[in-house]
């Protein structure tokens, strides 16, 4: 998540200040050493995860891909390999919420073959993959749940001894209700069909993107793999030093450690598989004939509105802080766009029109996310929802 509309200059001056002062306090952990970085293993978890900057193991990778060619309901000729991305954006996730509801009004949404979500795009994730059942639920969480519903501010005292200037205790709450064991199972018996669910997060120690199979994870069938998934879903939504980081138990010879996991658009704002992967490539190997279609929503209007940033260091951080999440998106969108290229695939890219210019009163307030929440639905509702390119020309002016 990003706080994004929002003329929160006071907490992005607090951030800042925070990150100056935290480099001398917080508390104490046992991180993996720097020697073994690669050869931690999550206790009773294999193939469940893998770096999201370098090709997966070749056993990984055929696990994932394998099952999904020996199914009968997806090996229809006629049925594209389709990959749903969802990108990060905090509150305006709204906007991808509505276009998923609006695309099932459409009428054409379809029984995506992969679906990939980082930060926000976690969490609209893994009801973008169970279908428009579950859209109801989308909509509940991105137009009525408001700041007070996710998190809590931390005593400042509390926040200097910490790691984080927020509690997220309603968060992991509102995770456990909505994300339940009912949706896991449903994941579950998905995942067994050879669809595919992935959740990006950003190992801190490594400065390196994640990407966590969670529908393997749900096949464990134990409360620890279902609050595994929950747990992954938070790390992938924690904006570090607002939100606390997420920690990973590790085991290397019988010695416990813990990595450190944040927001996954630290590294990506959105992705859809490594580019590292071939996927046409992939697919042939497994004598898979099938169209694949890329279809990527980005929570960002991708054009800053021109402001007159006042000399102080609040407003500096804040706007210079905003410009680089919205830049990283960008190339994050020209690598998709070129690795579709690549490998033949139909791009399709949504994104929030630079003619939405509501402002937030809050981090989360409820009267944004409606607004943007129909501009999503309508655009999905519109002749032409889709550019098949990134923008060239980011100018709303012109």
């Amino acid at each position: 998540m990003q706080i994004t509309r929002t003329n929160h200059i006071l907490h992005f001056a607090a951030l800042l200040c925070l990150t100056l002062v935290l480099t001398a306090c917080g508390g104490k952990r046992a991180p993996m050493p720097e020697g073994l970085l690669h050869e931690g293993q999550l206790p009773n978890f294999e193939y469940i995860r893998f770096y999201g900057d370098s090709a997966p193991e070749k056993a990984a990778m055929r696990m994932l891909m394998e099952q999904w060619a020996s199914q009968d309901v997806v090996t229809n000729k006629a049925e594209d390999f389709t990959v749903l991305s969802l990108s990060g954006g905090g509150a305006d996730g709204a906007f991808g919420a509505g276009f998923l509801t609006g695309w099932t009004s459409r009428g054409d949404r379809p029984n995506f073959t992969f679906v990939t979500g980082v930060s926000t795009g976690a969490l609209i994730a893994p009801f973008a993959f169970l279908g428009p059942e579950h859209d109801a639920t989308l909509k509940l969480l991105y137009t009525t749940f408001s700041t007070i519903n996710l998190v809590k501010t931390r005593p400042i005292g509390s926040a200097l001894a910490g790691d984080a200037l927020f509690n997220v205790k309603p968060f992991r709450q509102a995770l456990k209700t909505y994300v339940n064991d009912e949706i896991i199972n449903k994941i579950a018996a998905e995942h067994r069909k050879g669809r595919r669910l992935f959740v990006g997060t950003t190992n801190l120690d490594e400065m390196r993107p994640v990407y966590w199979n969670i529908g393997a994870i749900a096949q464990f069938q134990t409360e620890e793999a279902h609050q595994l998934i929950r747990d992954v879903i938070l790390a992938s939504a924690s904006v570090p030093v607002a939100f606390p980081p997420m920690y990973f138990s590790l085991e290397i010879n019988g010695k416990k450690y813990e990595e450190m996991h944040v927001d996954g658009g630290v590294t990506n704002q959105v992705f859809a598989y490594p580019p590292s992967v071939h996927m046409k490539d992939t697919l042939d190997e497994l004598d898979i004939s099938r169209k694949i279609t890329l279809y990527v929503i980005r929570n960002d209007a991708l054009a800053s509105k021109p402001v007159q940033v006042n000399p102080n260091l609040g407003d500096i951080a804040s706007r210079s802080l905003s410009g680089l999440i919205r830049n990283q998106g960008i190339g994050d969108l020209y690598r998709i766009f070129y690795v579709a290229q690549r490998d033949g695939a139909d791009f399709n890219l949504a994104f929030i029109p630079p003619t939405f210019q509501a402002d937030s009163n809050e981090l989360f307030d409820p009267a944004y996310m409606s607004k943007l929440f129909k501009v999503g639905q309508d655009m999905a509702k519109s002749t032409t929802p889709w550019h098949k390119t990134p923008p060239y020309d980011l100018n709303p002016q012109q």
